[in-house]
Parts: C-alpha cells; structure tokens; sequence
C-alpha cells in the first residue's frame, strides 16, 4: 500500500509541475484581459489553486504511504483497469520504473 500511494503521489506532483510550468503561458495572455475581466482573473486564480491542491493532494498520499502498517496490502489491478492513459497505468502499476522526464523545449506529444 505504501508503494502505491507513493506512485500516485509521484504522479500528482508531476502533474502539479506541469500546470506549474503552464504558468508563464497563462501569464503573457493575461495582461490586460485580466484587468477587464473579473472572470478571467479568477480563471487565473483558480489555475494556480489547481496546482496548489495537487501538490496538497500528493503530499498527503505520501505520509499516509509512509504511515501505512508494513503489512497492508491493496490489490490495484481492477483500478488500474479504469486507467486510459498506459504509461500512467504502467507507473502505477510499478511496471515502469522510468522517472518522469518533462519535454524537452519544443517537443511534443501526439495523441
């Protein structure tokens, strides 16, 4: 139990990276929308609490991981079932043991 919650904590600050790196995009197209428009500073806002909450999130999975008794099991296989994304499933299942690596400026991904 402590091993998967630790992958899902790893997963959720890598998420909260990305969001995070997503900031000075936002940023640049805020300029004067976000003086005129309340919603659009409050979209902004919210963007940034996003990050903060899965940073949160991951944080605690990974100190009930560490505070998990050694002995507790959980069988993720039916839940990973629900997983569409597979490299995700793969981490989570413990198959893939690659650390998470950003793109590199400029690359990207299809799907």
């Amino acid at each position: 139990m402590s091993e998967l919650l630790g992958r899902v904590s790893i997963e959720l600050v890598d998420i909260a990276a990305q969001v995070e790196r997503l900031h000075p995009l936002v940023s640049a197209q805020s300029g004067q929308l976000a003086a005129g428009d309340p919603h659009y500073a409050q979209a902004l806002q919210s963007f940034d609490h996003i990050e903060q909450k899965l940073r949160c999130l991951a944080s605690y999975l990974n100190d009930l991981g560490a505070a998990a008794a050694p002995g507790w099991r959980l069988e993720p296989h039916a839940a990973l079932a629900a997983i569409t994304l597979s490299d995700l499933a793969s981490r989570l299942a413990g198959q893939n043991s690659e650390p998470l690596r950003s793109a590199s400026p400029g690359d990207f991904e299809l799907f």
